[in-house]
């Protein structure tokens, strides 16, 4: 019951960007637009760690653009 109220709930936040149902070790990744760190502290505490089923968050922030393309090497 938890999966189909956590999924309901994402489409209502705008930080989320993306968000993918995932195997493995973790049950989702979310991809969260902030404008920085305290930013993101907000996000996390009022907004990610409230959603239904939320047990359990690791975060890991960006540090600087490498390469970003959505273009397909086809």
């Amino acid at each position: 019951a938890w999966l189909e109220k956590f999924n309901a709930a994402i489409p209502d936040m705008p930080e989320v960007i993306e968000a993918y149902r995932m195997s493995g070790d973790v049950d989702y990744l979310l991809r969260v637009a902030a404008t920085d760190a305290t930013d993101y502290e907000r996000i996390h505490r009022s907004r990610i760690s409230r959603l239904p089923g939320v047990q359990r968050i690791q975060s890991s922030l960006a540090l600087r653009t490498v390469k970003r393309t959505t273009a397909l090497p086809v």
